[in-house]
């Protein structure tokens, strides 16, 4: 199905109020082809009363004028509301294909979202959306209509009028037919170029907005303007192109047209006297080149109407191509978490084919122990985190929670009994109690003010004049990174998780609020089944057993006094990290 048939199936959301609108369009479009008939009249009427030296009845005008107003006048009214109706489906429309991908885009695999920038997937789900709304549902699909319906409606009054006029008319539509084939084929591809500048805009914008502090301290503000100034050059120059061709092709050659047309028109018209009289009345010249003008009117609006419809393609095809990434295949059975035992088994996993991070994983964490993962960057730690939270599945080998293969249950049931607080924890938009209960209705007040005192935030929240509800700007960055831990620590408690992951979340903090922290922690770990991705040893030397990565392989395993004993990679690490401390 191509993206035009496509976008047109959306209708069906509103077919109703499309249907109503379509149908108020049409009765518009005629009785405004129907009113200079009746203003021919009001001018023949007084065109013969004046020849005939006859007296004009004011009566006889003002009704003749009152017709012709009032048909004009009802013309507009049914327009207006026509437009009303078709405005409210295509906004509704909008936003169904809005909601349609916002969705789509969170049932997305982990993987997908591996290489893209977010503003890119952002600008797709809001930008583009909003070019379909505009372009397509409120203004091509239906102004095309209108003037399609204008264009056949002016032709068969010309018949009725001239035939000859009629039949010469005719001659156009060929050079109609070029005229938009040529339009279309060359603002196609400059219309790509725009959107994708567009997007290309966004995700730079974002980026800086981001990263702000690393741009100014490393003084790349100019090399950032710079890079942002080529690509709005790109949209410049793109839009420049375009607005050349619509002046060109549309302006231009439709009012030359459209004088040219008139003028022959008005040559043959001055051909058709007989006995010095004109063949036709001062109402029905009124009437030809009325319609002569209304036929080249519709016809370059048409034309630049495609403008709309390409942008509109450019958007849909974003839009769908979106939709059309596949989701993950899920298990629709839910995994009931017990003890929260959690077992590896010959679990071998690569981010790309032919390409294995993970070799051959074998362990198992019983109910209520701590688990410490260690090893040096890329050596597979969050990779088996991933692949607990099912975010990927391993090529082979299983992943068990209480004996129950995951693979074969919901990623969401897999997920609702994990907890987990990160390095950076992410804050949302809104205020301190709905980062801690996440919007879910089930953890009340209580449960939130209960976490917050049990993981030691009370003093924090003490200090903030509307306490809980204190509101969070974005990523939480008007609070320091201690207080988004303990937030993050609470949201944790509140969830009552079975299995918990802490990434090192002392890793980015001061000694004095560490204190606070490491308490969070071990309040959070009681009674649960912990993963600890460790940065610094130190930190998970009471583990129940540690397990060191190396290359996607387990080269040592055991407790922290039997992996000294041992004096292998872990020993070395520890060493090297008491050196580290000992000089600071």
């Amino acid at each position: 199905m191509t993206t035009f048939n496509r976008l047109l199936t959306y209708v069906r959301y509103r077919k109703v109020s499309y249907s109503i609108g379509i149908v108020l369009l049409l009765i518009s479009a005629g009785l405004s082809i129907y009113a200079p008939i009746l203003g021919s009249q009001l001018i023949n009427y007084v065109s013969e009363q004046t020849q005939a030296k006859a007296v004009i009845e004011w009566p006889v005008l003002v009704q003749l004028f009152s017709y012709y107003l009032a048909f004009v006048f009802t013309s507009a009214t049914i327009g207006y509301a026509s437009y009303i109706i078709l405005a409210y489906a295509s906004n509704d429309i909008g936003r169904i294909i809005r909601n349609q991908v916002h969705e789509h885009m969170q049932e997305l695999p982990i993987s997908y979202f591996d290489d893209k920038p977010a503003a890119k997937i952002s600008a797709r789900i809001v930008n583009d959306t909003e070019v379909l709304r505009e372009n397509f549902y409120q203004n091509f699909s239906t102004q095309v209509l209108l003037n399609g319906v204008q264009v056949v409606g002016t032709y068969i009054a010309l018949f009725l009028v001239s035939k000859p006029i009629g039949l010469a008319m005719l001659g156009l539509i060929p050079i109609f037919i070029i005229w938009q084939l040529a339009y279309m084929k060359l603002v196609q591809p400059l219309n790509h170029r725009w959107r994708e500048s567009v997007s290309e805009m966004n995700s730079q914008t974002a980026e800086i907005v981001q990263g702000a502090s690393i741009v100014q301290l490393f003084h790349r503000q100019q090399s950032m303007e710079d890079e942002f100034e080529k690509t709005n050059q790109e949209w410049l120059e793109s839009r420049k192109k375009t607005n050349y061709i619509d002046s060109t092709l549309t302006w231009n050659i439709a009012g030359l047209l459209k004088h040219l047309v008139t003028l022959f028109v008005m040559m043959y018209l001055g051909t058709r006297f007989s006995n010095g009289v004109l063949g036709y009345s001062t109402g029905i010249l009124f009437i030809l080149i009325d319609y002569v003008s209304r036929i080249f009117d519709p016809i370059s609006m048409i034309v630049r109407l495609m403008t709309m419809l390409q942008q509109a393609l450019v958007a849909g095809h974003r839009v769908f191509e979106l939709l059309d990434t596949p989701v993950e295949v899920d298990s629709q059975a839910t995994l009931a978490v017990g003890e929260g035992v959690v077992s590896f088994e010959h679990v071998n996993f690569g981010y790309k084919e032919n390409h294995q991070v993970l070799k051959d994983i074998n362990f198992t964490v019983k109910k209520g122990q701590t688990v410490g993962l260690v090893g040096h960057t890329g050596s597979g730690k969050s990779s088996i985190i991933n692949l607990l939270f099912r975010f990927y599945d391993p090529q082979s080998g299983q992943v068990l929670i209480d004996g129950q293969n995951i693979y074969d249950y919901s990623r969401e049931s897999v997920r609702d009994k994990m907890g987990i607080v990160l390095q950076e924890p992410y804050l949302f938009t809104g205020t301190i109690a709905s980062n801690i209960s996440m919007n879910d209705e089930t953890i009340t007040e209580e449960t939130i003010l209960d976490a917050i005192d049990k993981v030691g935030a009370r003093p924090m929240i003490d200090k903030l004049e509307k306490g809980i509800y204190t509101e969070v700007v974005e990523k939480g960055q008007s609070l320091s990174s201690g207080e988004r831990q303990l937030i993050s620590f609470a949201r944790t408690l509140a969830s009552d998780p079975k299995i918990l992951i802490l990434d090192e979340a002392t890793s980015h903090i001061d000694s004095q609020t560490e204190e606070v922290i490491q308490h969070a922690m071990n309040v959070v770990k009681e009674g649960r089944t912990t993963f600890i991705i460790a940065h610094r040893l130190s930190t998970i030397q009471n583990a129940d057993q540690i397990i060191l990565l190396d290359q996607g392989v387990i080269r040592e395993q055991g407790n922290h006094h039997e992996l000294l004993t041992l004096n292998g990679q872990y020993a070395e690490m520890f060493r090297m990290q008491g050196k580290v401390s000992t000089v600071i």
